[in-house]
């Protein structure tokens, strides 16, 4: 088994799974992580759901998400609500779900409520953000150094 190939700070490259549905603002999420690690961005939630499926099968969980919550489809909590059902399924522990930074353009405390109590999500975003925010999450996190 090869080692992940680690960055100049010594840490391994993150594996990131963006979604958003709007070109523009996956553009920008990819733009703005891609110095951070792996980006797989999709447009929905059900592929989403698909992608977090593919990859535990592999067993190269995802290190974070970044989900918006207005999709078309399956919308972001009932994709989060998903993905946590994966987790159970592949036996992950609690401790190692995928930590979820929901985003959004909504400035909805009960949304946000229901995204960390429900799916469990490790933060909210509300748009438009920039880039730094975004690596400001990450290290809150621990996902990046400091």
């Amino acid at each position: 088994m090869n080692s992940p190939e680690l960055p100049p700070q010594g840490r391994p490259q993150l594996r990131i799974l963006i979604v958003e549905d709007e070109p523009v603002n996956r553009e920008f999420l990819v733009l703005s992580l891609s110095g951070h690690g792996d980006c797989q961005a999709v447009g929905s939630g059900e592929e989403a759901v698909r992608a977090q499926a593919g990859a535990l099968a592999e067993n190269r969980p995802f290190d974070v998400v970044f989900l918006d919550i207005m999709l078309p489809g399956m919308n972001g909590l009932q994709a989060l609500e998903h993905l946590r059902e994966l987790e159970r399924q592949h036996k992950a522990q609690p401790r190692r779900h995928v930590p979820v930074i929901i985003t959004t353009g909504l400035d909805d405390d009960r949304t946000a409520s229901r995204a960390f109590i429900q799916g469990q999500a490790a933060s909210y975003m509300t748009k438009p953000f920039q880039a730094g925010q975004i690596t400001e999450e990450l290290r809150k996190l621990g996902l990046i150094d400091p």
